[in-house]
């Protein structure tokens, strides 16, 4: 009987863990949490970088966006520049043929402008248009002008010359070009530079050197005084 009582104490002390072994079971347990903390923080991170590298944040994009906006600026400003110490639009829209006349400045005879009638519009051949009315024929309205400011930066001038008479379609127009030159002595040279005359529905293109031009021109005599002189595909050529 003593036997079976001296036992029993040590089979339950044989199936309980020593302290050894639950020390161990805890380190398991700690390493397991800490790895579990450190990839957490791990991922946690590289969500982090994901967002702060999307497109908006771009390094390469971003030089790129700044050159763009540097040079769009410099650009702005050298127009302003330009734009004060002429009193122009600085140079006018440019095509790879030239420079159109109608995006300058009118610099005279503005009253003689008009917008496109309305039976010419959307009609083939009338883009950019430049419309001048016809005078009255009379001793003190002969002919119209319209000045535009050059200031020596083009060389040639081109344009077609369309008349429009809706009372007397074989009238005639005739459009020349005068320029002014201000000379060393503070003299102006004016000269003409030729012309052409045409009637409705028989358009000619008109070319002229306006070289060294200062000031150019456009001068409209009509046989109708109830007419148009539309210009168009107006460019001049860049020195």
């Amino acid at each position: 009987m003593a036997d079976v009582e001296n036992l029993r104490p040590a089979e339950s002390r044989g199936h309980q863990p020593d302290e050894g072994s639950r020390r161990g079971r805890r380190l398991t347990i700690a390493l397991t949490l800490l790895g579990i903390l450190i990839a957490a923080a791990s991922l946690g991170r590289d969500y982090l970088d994901l967002k702060k590298r999307e497109p908006n944040s771009d390094p390469a994009a971003s030089a790129s966006r700044t050159t763009v906006t540097a040079s769009a600026q410099t650009a702005g400003d050298r127009g302003r520049v330009d734009q004060e110490n002429t009193g122009e639009p600085a140079g006018g829209q440019g095509t790879p043929n030239g420079v159109h006349l109608d995006t300058l400045e009118v610099q005279g005879g503005k009253d003689n402008l008009v917008d496109l009638p309305r039976a010419l519009r959307g009609q083939p051949g009338y883009q950019r248009p430049i419309t001048i009315t016809c005078p009255r024929n009379t001793s003190a309205d002969k002919y119209r002008e319209v000045t535009y400011p050059l200031l020596g930066r083009y060389v040639d001038l081109t344009t077609i010359i369309r008349p429009y008479f809706p009372d007397d379609s074989q009238a005639k127009a005739y459009v020349s070009v005068i320029t002014s030159t201000k000379q060393e002595d503070d003299t102006v040279n004016r000269l003409d530079r030729g012309g052409k005359a045409t009637r409705q529905g028989a358009p000619v293109q008109l070319s002229v050197d306006v070289e060294k031009t200062d000031e150019l021109v456009i001068r409209v005599q009509c046989e109708s005084p109830t007419g148009l002189v539309v210009l168009t595909e107006t460019l001049l050529t860049p020195r």
